[in-house]
Order: structure tokens, then C-alpha cells, then sequence
């Protein structure tokens, strides 16, 4: 049974990203992988909702004028590790009048692409997250917390955490399962995340909301 306080959010878990000879390898996210698959193993485990943003690019993206190219659609390095894949996956691609599911507790993951370095340009971010909370009994308490990982810090970890912000939603960063690319601006981007009422924890003290054994040994 989900967790009804706790989503955790998973950034870009993507092979071009996390592996070494990804197109766009952030270094030593590799390090991050065995906290990662703990996160996603509490979802595969139905303990908890986990989200998922990613790269979905298409070769003429204006992202790609600035970046290496990276995650192109149907490509190896677009596909998630199998560390951050739950079993029971629903995805969101970036284009408008997608029609989302009413129940999306109905799945372990979501998966929202993207095609910036801000998951909330894809048009179906807002209506995605009311789905959340729907009228009546909602499957996940409105000031649950999103409990965010992934890569890379001070790019896409914070827009995903800034834009939840800015939406009034209750937010925490798990510092040992996010890496950057630079470290002075990776931390930079979680103190100034936390300044605005973020938490930081870390990945036991994340499971240990949502996984039993964990809460009885914290």
C-alpha cells in the first residue's frame, strides 16, 4: 500500500546521464546508483508513489544548441537505468491534450518527459499533479512530501524542486542520491533550495518514511 505523506521524485535517472560514456554523463553519478535503487525498490515494493522526470529529446530541440545531444527519443541513452525503473510504469510525453488516467495511484511510476531543463514546461505538469489530489478520498495526502533525487543538482534536481516550491507543495532533497556537475553550484542549489523551505535528508531517513522495517530501526 502507498504511502498517502511521501512521493518520492526521481530526476533524470537516464543512462545518457548516469553512466560513464553517457552522451551527457554527469561524473560520478554512478556513485548515486545503489542509493537509487534502494529509493525505487520502495516503490517496486508498492511502498511508495515514485515520479519520474525525463529527457525524451528530438534532435532539432533548441536544448541541444547549448548541451551535447543527449536522450533522443528511442535511443539507449534516453531509457532509464534499470536501478530507477519500477515495474508498473505509466508515461507522460511533453505534448499538449495528453489524456492522463483519473487514478494514476494505479501505477508504481510515472514518467513525465521533458524536453528543457524544466519539467514543468511540459503542458501536462499542472493537471498531472491535480490528479494527485482528486475530489473526494484523494490517494495521497495534499501536503505530502515530495522527497526529490536524481541528477544533476543545480540543473534539473532544482527545477523540479523550485517549480513544486513555487506550487505551495512540501518538498525535501536527498543528499545522497543527487549529484552535480559542478560541486560548488550543487550545493549552492540545495542551501538555497533548503533557504526556501526545503528539507535535506538522506536515503534511510527517506525509506524510513515509507518502508516499515526502516521507521522501526530509525
Amino acid at each position: 500500500m502507498f504511502s498517502s505523506k511521501t512521493i518520492f521524485w526521481g530526476v533524470d535517472t537516464q543512462a545518457d546521464f548516469m553512466l560513464p560514456g553517457g552522451k551527457l554523463y554527469v561524473p560520478g553519478a554512478e556513485k548515486i546508483i545503489p542509493n537509487v535503487a534502494r529509493l525505487v525498490g520502495a516503490a517496486r515494493q508498492d511502498c511508495v508513489f515514485l515520479i519520474s522526470s525525463a529527457d525524451a529529446h528530438d534532435p532539432e530541440d533548441p536544448e541541444l544548441q547549448e548541451w551535447a545531444p543527449h536522450c533522443i527519443k528511442g535511443t539507449p541513452g534516453a531509457e532509464l537505468i534499470p536501478e530507477a525503473r519500477a515495474v508498473r510504469r505509466f508515461v507522460i510525453p511533453n505534448s499538449e491534450g495528453f489524456k492522463i488516467p483519473p487514478d494514476v495511484s494505479a501505477y508504481q511510476q510515472v514518467i513525465l518527459q521533458k524536453n528543457t531543463l524544466d519539467v514543468f514546461d511540459n503542458p501536462n505538469m499542472d493537471v498531472f499533479l491535480a490528479r494527485l489530489n482528486p475530489k473526494g478520498s484523494p490517494p495521497f495526502d495534499p501536503d505530502a512530501d515530495f522527497v526529490v533525487f536524481g541528477v544533476a543538482a543545480e540543473c534539473c534536481v532544482r527545477c523540479a524542486a523550485d517549480g513544486l516550491l513555487r506550487r505551495g507543495r512540501r518538498v525535501a532533497l536527498i543528499t545522497d542520491a543527487i549529484q552535480s556537475l559542478d560541486l560548488d553550484k550543487g550545493r549552492q542549489s540545495l542551501d538555497d533550495l533548503q533557504a526556501r523551505g526545503a528539507r535535506l535528508l538522506r536515503a534511510e531517513q527517506a525509506l524510513a518514511l515509507v518502508v516499515p522495517s526502516f521507521a522501526r530501526s530509525a
